[in-house]
């Protein structure tokens, strides 16, 4: 039997115990498994599938210094299975208060259920810190899942009382552009939550969405405050790095080729009489397919 010195100094040496080095994707690669509950392609994670998530999880690592990370991107391209993910190491490696925030209460719920059971389940080392619902006293319910070290809160952007429940270290806001305007007349919810972070300096806060309307889009504000950097992808003919744009797409009537007039803006080494591809050189949908390895995070020129 251990005796409460024991207990008391392991408590404290777990509690002044450094982050861990390892990184969010190192993390993820190992660890995370999709279920065909949440994922088309059940199976291992692998960073490598989608790497233009790599450096969003790494910046959330907590080794990293980036307090505020903000992800503007399309839908259905892993911003909440990268926060979810997050939310698996702060479990197992970096335990601490962690407050998950969705548009709703009942949408919440709905992510508990679907999304994150689904991962705790499909994890042993979550399986062994979260107890099961079903046991006495687990400390595991629908908007609350208590761990070692720490514990998780979901609640919903219409619930001024969950975003002013308690003070958090990690905080995820997902799908900022489907919040409302006003939190039961509190203000607005994502300033109400990011000031349950307020006394720890050592806070992270993800926020996450889809784009609504230019101009009153949430995630659009927040990324204009970042530092704006845009996944850039080479030129398959001259090699420069650009943000590819929807609009800048054409689709040949002969041929299915997309040809890119204008990469992010800016045009091809050609169109400015450097030499190199002109600004119609096509790119197959077989190449736009292509492993996107190459590709880098940076600031566009546009």
């Amino acid at each position: 039997m251990q005796t409460a010195d024991v207990v008391i100094s392991r408590a404290w040496e777990t509690g002044l115990a450094p982050d861990p080095a390892l990184s969010l994707a190192a993390w993820a690669d190992a660890h995370r498994v999709l279920t065909s509950v949440t994922s088309a392609e059940p199976g291992r994670w692998r960073t490598a599938r989608t790497p233009y998530l790599a450096a969003v999880m790494d910046a959330l690592s907590p080794a990293q210094r980036a307090e505020r990370v903000v992800l503007m991107a399309g839908a259905q391209i892993g911003k909440t299975e990268t926060g979810l993910n997050w939310v698996g190491y702060v479990i197992h490696r970096a335990p601490g208060p962690m407050l998950l925030v969705q548009p709703t209460v009942e949408t919440a719920k709905r992510v508990s259920k679907q999304r994150l059971d689904a991962l705790i389940e499909s994890v042993p080392a979550l399986g062994e810190r979260v107890k099961d619902p079903r046991s006495r006293d687990s400390g595991n319910t629908q908007l609350m899942k208590e761990f070692p070290g720490g514990v998780l809160i979901l609640t919903g952007a219409n619930s001024a009382v969950g975003l002013r429940s308690m003070p958090v270290r990690y905080l995820f806001l997902d799908e900022v552009d489907g919040y409302p305007g006003d939190a039961a007349n509190e203000g607005d919810p994502v300033a109400l939550a990011i000031q349950r972070t307020a006394t720890f300096s050592n806070r992270k806060i993800y926020l996450c969405s889809t784009p609504t309307i230019k101009g009153f889009s949430r995630i659009e504000a927040a990324y204009l405050e970042s530092d704006q950097r845009r996944f850039l992808l080479p030129c398959d003919h001259c090699g420069e790095f650009s943000a590819r744009r929807w609009q800048d797409a054409r689709l040949s009537p002969l041929e299915p080729v997309l040809t890119l007039a204008d990469l992010g803006g800016d045009r091809p080494r050609a169109a400015r009489g450097q030499g190199g591809p002109g600004p119609a050189q096509g790119l197959g949908q077989h190449q736009a397919g292509r492993d996107l390895g190459g590709a880098r995070w940076g600031v566009a020129r546009c």
